[in-house]
């Protein structure tokens, strides 16, 4: 990339065409020369989807200039004041006729004593040493030092001073490339790091947060040395003293960022999830478990003891060790909970039977061999997670139920094997262990919480394959783990899943009659059931696009049961139609209309779908507030309507209840990825996160307990205050971090010439446009890989013949397509014609897929499951599907995306969050090293701090991650949703308010009313609001409904019956009923339009 976008491939290169059309960065054009319009990004031409969208000002280009220098800045030690400062450039003569261009290398050394002229600004031309060191009076060397009390600030520029003339066109002969700039200190390492400045001012004190004093310990040793004006700036020849040498410029700059991964357990004792499932007693598995606690005890004694060497925060990073001692205290506890609770013993032996078959299993199915269930291990960090949290989910009543885990642990760890660890205890448990006046023999156990459909998707198909690991053990063993199938069910939006059974009846039966006539492309623009495209447990696809036939068999529905089946088209699997219970094929739900009848013991949803809790009075149901059960129905719930009765009587031939015993309300909630629950989506789940929390609590041995709470994300700052305004819990991070960032015991820091990382590389290429940069990078790097098939093996190119191309909007995007199709060829056979002789690989144009992929928010829910597929291929693999070139992607890709042969990506501009950039950029690198390019918006002057800031950015990503905010009861947010949360409590917490028409009943329940007016009061004084604002707006509420209850009939929506108003009526809709309450957590009101009127 250097060579063919800054040059020179020749110290004295002799160019056919000019420089200026040849290289793309690292350009020092004359003064007053201004930008050309061709080159101007700000076209105002938007599709739908973007108009919709926040996309980023960029600075006004009218009358913009194109730089004419480059700099840095930096502080220099008093005591060693001489620094020597070296240049090299080239410029360009033509030599015939605008045919031929000659490069004219430049260069200088120059000795500078700061001390002398301190305060003014002086300067230095640059000799020509190719032209018998004639002196250039156009290129200078500029710098002004200002003089502090133990540093001198040194801001050095190199400086074009040529000037374009009016009416001159082509400032080749006058333009500079390949510029750089060295320094070096003489004598002693001199250059001092950016904060000795604040800290030689005696600045006073500022303000610092828990997580500002923790990233300052973390990080102490991750020094910045300079800052460069224009280009990135790299520092070497680093002392312990805190004291560099070497300062240069870079115009691609590249740093490779170490994998921070869980060290394999080298130690005494045994992480192996089988033989853990198979020991006999509890004091077997301490014996096993203990020296792995025993070790990070003497892990945390040796940092305790570097504590005293530390120059500052010693304090932090007591606070540090006192946490990671708090978390290995509850991991003993976890121990103690199996030795004294056999129904606890009982259930751990469960979670690591499930976990080592649906492990062993996953890995058989992708390589197509026999499950080997010795084979699958705990890392270290996942087994002491599951540890951690065993006693809040065996004692409800303990103080670890209050605690909320987080767990924070890099993209690509392991973060969802370990909760579903927990996932499985929880589940066993259940069946284990009876609660009186509840069922815990049926019902959802576990909520999965996600905030996007892709992410929601893609863990369904993982949890999927620990479901039916749950069933195969239970089927094998119903005398223990009871009788009723384990089931995990898929709650989203019916943009992604049809939520009604006959409209996934009439997908299903859509895409067979499509089959069947020859027409096997047949698609579905709604949402569709076909969520699984292989069997979960084997491997044996269940839809295959050239065998189509094979649907016929593996998507049934049974519209005399008002069932959707899925069963695996492997007569050997157990998960087969002739293998399972009642025929019924894998344990999944996918409608929820039978979720509510059903309630899968799994329910993996998306956090929006929890605001239609005012409105489906049927999810009471997952709480466990159920009418009761039908029998060969399931169960139906207090607000039943005439066509529930109506179905359930048709499936089970009566409507009479055979067990009206109330259902445990969920065990444990699950959050993944939790950053993105901030900003106005967190408040509102926030909001909604009340009525939840008051669903989900039973009074147990006198106290009221709601359900464990885990959570997890790879990129968080602020954990304490967003859980605190999302759950009124204290939270508790894992692992505890150390007193360094490389090392916190479970996750280590790994070096690079062992373990290779991901390279980040900068571009940055002012003056030219967005799509030209672009046009050049992808051009570069797709027929780079093709270049090298002769000198590397298939599997080690494979990673970067799939480029991920990552955009930050829609409208960017979407100019990409036609990039690829047409620009990019055209530029890659140009590069093949162009090779040089010296060049190591020569570039080699190839064949690219007419199709370009997208992966945003505008694919259809349908294609997602068979894109993933093709992603997982390799491209010299030759059967079915086709692999990807490239994937175009919006942030939809940030989380979740979990394919672990990517390992190219370009990403168009600085994402707009820190956590965005990590989230995005780690899909890639997960399996193989992994090579990253982001190209700057020049325009954006955000893009170019972080491309000045390049090396200190990438050396320390997660200290500059964002602080997240919630604010749940904030009155704006109240006044969107509170209305909608109060519905809610009372429709669902109360059986005589369920039914649509039992909204005029209101009056009748006045204690209970109060009852949640008490709950919104307690959860303000836990959260430190203000109560009496929050308790009047709550009181408000309820008068306003009692006094629309005594105005008219009253239901909460429409129905059929006439003379009757509605309660609720959509957020943003005609204002028809008396509480405007959301469908989703990210409605918005419609638009106001504001006119300024002239007095």
């Amino acid at each position: 990339m250097r060579k063919e976008l800054v040059g020179p491939i020749h110290k004295e290169e002799v160019l056919s065409i000019p420089p200026i059309q040849k290289y793309l960065a690292g350009i020092l054009w004359p003064m007053k020369s201004e930008l050309a319009m061709t080159e101007d990004e700000q076209d105002n031409q938007q599709d739908n989807d973007s108009k919709r969208e926040n996309i980023e000002s960029v600075a006004p280009l009218a009358n913009a200039m194109n730089p004419s220098a480059i700099g840095m800045s930096f502080l220099v030690d008093k005591e060693n004041p001489k620094i020597k400062v070296d240049v090299s450039l080239g410029l360009y003569e033509n030599i015939d006729n605008d045919k031929t261009w000659r490069r004219i290398p430049h260069s200088l050394s120059k000795e500078i004593n700061l001390e002398e002229r301190a305060g003014e600004k002086q300067s230095y031309h640059i000799n020509n040493e190719s032209a018998n060191n004639k002196s250039n009076q156009n290129l200078c060397l500029e710098w002004i030092v200002r003089n502090y009390h133990n540093c001198f600030a040194v801001s050095l520029f190199l400086v074009n001073r040529y000037v374009q003339d009016v009416d001159e066109r082509q400032v080749d002969h006058k333009t500079v490339f390949q510029p750089k700039i060295t320094v070096t200190t003489q004598g002693n390492r001199s250059f001092m790091v950016r904060s000795a400045f604040s800290k030689s001012n005696e600045q006073a004190p500022t303000f610092e947060t828990k997580d500002m004093k923790s990233n300052e310990l973390l990080y102490r040793n991750e020094d910045v040395f300079g800052v460069g004006h224009n280009i990135a700036v790299y520092w070497d020849e680093i002392e312990s003293n805190r004291k560099a040498g070497k300062l240069e410029t870079e115009i691609i700059p590249a740093h490779e960022v170490p994998m921070v991964i869980p060290p394999d357990w080298g130690g005494k004792g045994r992480l192996g999830m089988y033989e853990l499932a198979n020991m006999s007693t509890a004091q077997q598995v301490e014996d096993t478990l203990s020296p792995l606690l025993n070790e990070y005890k003497q892990w945390i004694k040796d940092r305790k003891e570097e504590i005293p060497s530390l120059e500052e925060r010693h304090d932090t990073a007591k606070e540090h060790m006192a946490n990671c001692e708090k978390s290995l205290q509850r991991m003993w506890g976890g121990l103690e909970c199996l030795k004294e609770d056999k129904e606890a013993f009982k259930s751990f032996q469960f979670a690591n039977l499930v976990m080592a078959k649906q492990r062993a299993h996953s890995i058989a199915a992708e390589k197509n061999t026999t499950p080997d269930y010795d084979e699958p291990k705990w890392r270290p960090f996942q087994i002491a997670y599951v540890l951690q949290n065993i006693k809040g989910v065996v004692h409800p009543d303990s103080e670890d139920r209050k605690i909320a885990d987080l767990l924070f642990f890099p993209t690509g760890g392991g973060k969802t094997e370990a909760y579903l660890g927990i996932a499985a205890f929880t589940l066993g448990l259940r069946r284990r262990r009876s609660v009186e006046g509840y069922r815990t023999d049926v019902g959802v156990s576990v909520i999965m919480r996600y905030t996007l459909r892709l992410l929601t998707i893609q863990q369904f198909q993982r949890a999927t394959a620990m479901i039916c690991a749950c069933e195969e053990i239970r089927k094998a063993n119903p005398e223990i783990w009871g009788g009723n199938r384990f089931r995990i069910g898929l709650w989203v939006g019916d943009s992604s899943v049809p939520n009604k059974y006959h409209d996934a009846e009439d997908v299903i039966s859509s895409k067979k009659n499509a089959i069947l006539s020859g027409n096997s492309s047949e698609s579905n623009k709604s949402g569709t059931p076909v969520q699984l495209v292989s069997c979960p447990w084997c491997g044996s696809k269940l839809v295959d696009d050239k065998k189509p036939k094979v649907f016929l068999s593996t998507y049934r529905f049974s519209t005399k049961q008002r069932r959707i089946y899925v069963s695996c088209s492997n007569k050997e699997c157990s998960f087969h139609k002739k293998n399972s219970v009642n025929q019924e094929g894998i344990p999944v739900v996918v409608t929820d209309e039978e979720i509510y009848r059903l309630l899968p013991d799994i329910m993996i949803g998306t956090v929006d779908k929890f605001a239609r809790m005012p409105w489906q009075p049927e999810i009471q149901n997952m709480f466990g507030k159920v009418k009761g059960e039908v029998e060969h129905w399931g169960f139906i719930s207090n607000g039943e309507n005439q066509n529930e009765i109506s179905n359930a009587k048709n499936v089970g031939g009566s409507t009479n209840i055979i067990n009206d015993t109330p259902i445990h309300p969920p065990n444990l909630i699950i959050q993944d990825e939790l950053h993105l629950i901030s900003g106005p989506l967190g408040t509102m789940v926030g909001l909604y996160e009340t009525a939840i929390d008051y669903l989900s609590t039973i009074e147990y041995n006198g106290e009221q307990v709601g359900p464990k709470v885990v959570a997890s994300t790879a990129t968080i700052k602020n954990a304490d205050q967003q859980i605190e305004g999302l759950y009124t819990k204290e939270a508790s991070v894992f692992p505890s971090p150390g007193i360094s960032h490389e090392d916190s015991f479970f996750a280590q820091q790994q070096p690079l010439d062992e373990t290779p990382g991901r390279i980040y590389v900068g571009l940055f290429s002012p003056g030219r446009s967005m799509k030209t940069a672009l046009l050049r990078t992808y051009s570069n790097l797709l027929s780079s890989v093709t270049a090298m098939e002769e000198a590397y093996d298939a599997d080690t190119l494979d990673p970067y013949h799939t480029l991920v191309g990552y955009f930050n909007s829609l409208r960017e995007l979407g100019g990409a397509v036609r990039l690829i199709e047409d620009d990019v060829p055209a530029r890659m056979n140009t590069l093949e014609n162009q090779n040089d002789e010296s060049q190591q690989y020569h570039f080699k144009k190839r064949e690219l897929d007419r199709e370009v992929p997208e992966l945003t928010s505008r694919i259809d829910s349908g294609k997602i499951p068979s894109l993933l597929s093709r992603l997982e291929t390799k491209y010299y693999q030759t059967g079915d599907i086709v692999p990807v070139d490239v994937l175009l992607a919006s942030n939809m890709i940030s989380v979740g995306v979990d394919v672990s042969r990517l390992g190219l990506m370009v990403v168009n501009g600085q994402p707009k969050t820190t956590a965005e950039y990590i989230q995005s950029t780690s899909r890639v690198g997960r399996k193989h090293p992994g090579l990253i390019i982001t190209t700057y918006n020049w325009a954006r002057p955000r893009d170019i701090s972080h491309y000045e800031e390049f090396y200190a950015y990438h050396s320390a990503l997660y200290r500059y991650v964002e602080p997240i905010s919630v604010t749940p009861f904030a009155s704006r947010a109240r006044d969107r949703g509170l209305a909608g949360v109060m519905v809610s409590m009372l429709r669902l917490g109360h059986n005589d308010l369920t039914s649509n028409s039992s909204a005029n009943e209101v009056e009748k329940i006045t204690d209970y009313s109060k009852k949640i007016v008490e709950f919104f009061i307690k959860r303000a004084k836990e959260m430190n609001l203000p109560v009496q604002e929050i308790e009047d707006h709550a009181n408000s509420l309820m008068d306003e409904w009692n006094g629309a209850a005594q105005q008219s009939r009253l239901n909460y929506s429409s129905s059929n019956q006439k003379n009757t108003s509605n309660l609720l009526y959509p957020l943003g809709g005609k204002p028809k009923g008396t509480f405007k309450t959301p469908n989703s957590m990210r409605d918005v009101e419609q638009t106001a339009r504001i006119y300024i009127g002239r007095d």
